[in-house]
């Protein structure tokens, strides 16, 4: 028997449309009324920090560290000014008070952070000073705007997670139990503004859900809520999905990428394209939940990413990354290290490259950092594993994003004679998981991905394997 859930949509809004100066507010308001007017309830409304901020929070956390701690008024003055252009006058004395409340917050959990900012004091000021002011300001702006919101507060907060608290995980049958909290305003017709990147601990401790956690946010909310509503999650951006970044390829046509399977927008957000937060991949594909990407300019523009895609496009997408680096490291104490790496630092953005037996007689591992500013500050302890391990810093990456390469053999010969003047350092062909990987020097990567992509149609007519029929 089939139950005929409300539509629901669960719209992410990020930090690229909330710059300091507010210009996408008045898109996101429109975007939200249009989405009222079409469901039955809601919107659920998830707000980022604006573009900026939160890196800002992290300067000003690590300067108390130091014990030269600088103010929070660089960030506040951020949503003073906002509050002023958008909030209309029988609204501008409570959302002055709440911003001087959560200025309050950010400022006593500043006080307390001593020699190390980090954990929950960490959590609470980043979200305290980010995106929960954030979300409470845009619930007066709809306010003013006759939208009929409702800004959900930390203390009632849906989403429960584990006690990392700087890169949490959230808890899915523990967040059900606390749905009430989004469902009786959905009920009651009301617009739900909560704050990205937030978590809580079951005793209530703050947690953030890792850097760019607001898609992860939006992705949950949706899972949680869909044995109870028709759910859509829809993820805003300034630009659509494109075949390569236009500022790189500058000249040639981009295509419009209308579908991505789950793996394929994976591969592309670790490699440079950042579509959306990988956890929140992981997420949107444990439980089936189909995502779209919307540009906020031309939402006809959208892209779903999904666990099937009908497209015949053999590389949908090429994408470009400086600031890798290849580390070397002795094959037997490598064990080590990756364990450390992927267990205790919880770190999954490099690639193992195989190992190789030197003319010594040596085996040397060597892996691919996507991260190199982690190597830079980290160097030293690393050593501790392999004392003359090595690193070679100024690589890029390319990548040739597609799942139907596995089918399709030729692609990386082609891709190669695009860019014979560039010299790769390292080919990764692997088709069978959606990527053809080249490291390069990091000044060759805008050049190879404007190469290759200039070689685009000629790469998806790539011949097939002949079939035998017996």
């Amino acid at each position: 028997m089939e139950c005929n859930f409300k539509n629901l949509s669960v719209a992410k809004f990020g930090g690229s449309l909330l710059d300091k100066e507010g210009k996408g507010i008045q898109k996101i308001i429109d975007q939200i009324k249009a989405i009222k007017t079409k469901d039955a309830v809601g919107p659920v409304a998830v707000f980022s920090a604006p573009i900026g901020c939160t890196d800002e929070l992290i300067r000003i956390g690590e300067s108390h560290a130091q014990e030269c701690g600088l103010s929070v008024d660089s960030v506040f003055e951020i949503y003073e000014r906002l509050t002023k252009m958008y909030v209309k006058d029988n609204w501008l004395k409570q959302a002055h008070e709440d911003l001087a409340n959560f200025k309050t917050l950010t400022q006593t959990a500043l006080n307390t952070v001593n020699k190390r900012f980090s954990g929950n004091v960490k959590a609470r000021i980043l979200t305290f000073g980010g995106e929960v002011p954030m979300a409470c300001l845009m619930d007066y702006i709809l306010k003013s705007n006759d939208v009929d919101s409702y800004s959900l507060s930390a203390e009632n907060w849906p989403i429960v997670t584990d006690d990392n608290f700087e890169d949490a995980t959230p808890n899915y049958e523990k967040s059900k139990k606390r749905l009430h909290s989004i469902t009786n305003l959905l009920e009651a017709g009301k617009v739900v503004c909560m704050a990205g990147f937030l978590g809580v601990t079951s005793d209530g401790l703050e947690t953030v859900l890792g850097r760019g956690g607001s898609d992860l946010t939006a992705v949950f909310t949706s899972c949680i809520l869909k044995d109870t509503y028709n759910t859509k999650t829809l993820l805003y951006k300034d630009v659509p999905v494109q075949s390569a970044d236009p500022k790189v390829v500058k000249g040639q046509n981009t295509q419009h990428v209308k579908g991505l399977t789950y793996n394929e927008a994976h591969k592309a957000s670790m490699m440079g394209m950042k579509i959306v937060q990988s956890p929140a991949i992981a997420m949107a594909r444990r439980y089936n939940q189909p995502l779209m990407v919307v540009p906020i300019d031309d939402p006809n523009m959208s892209s779903t990413i999904e666990a099937e895609s009908n497209s015949k496009e053999i590389v949908k997408c090429l994408t470009g990354k400086a600031g890798c680096a290849i580390l070397s490291i002795n094959d037997e104490k490598s064990r080590s290290l990756e364990a450390a790496l992927r267990i205790w630092e919880r770190r999954n953005d490099f690639l193992d490259l195989g190992a190789e037996t030197m003319e010594t007689g040596e085996h040397i591992r060597d892996f691919l950092f996507l991260d190199s500013d982690f190597l830079r500050k980290n160097e030293e302890r690393l050593k501790g594993f392999d004392e003359n391990l090595k690193v070679e810093y100024g690589l890029g990456v390319v990548t040739l994003i597609g799942d139907r390469m596995k089918d399709s053999p030729g692609v990386a010969s082609l891709a190669i004679g695009a860019i014979s003047g560039i010299n790769i350092k390292r080919g990764i062909f692997a088709p069978h998981t959606s990527q053809i990987i080249l490291v390069v020097e990091e000044k060759n990567v805008g050049p190879t991905v404007a190469a290759i992509h200039l070689k685009k149609q000629e790469l998806n007519n790539s011949p097939k394997w002949p079939i035998s029929v017996s």
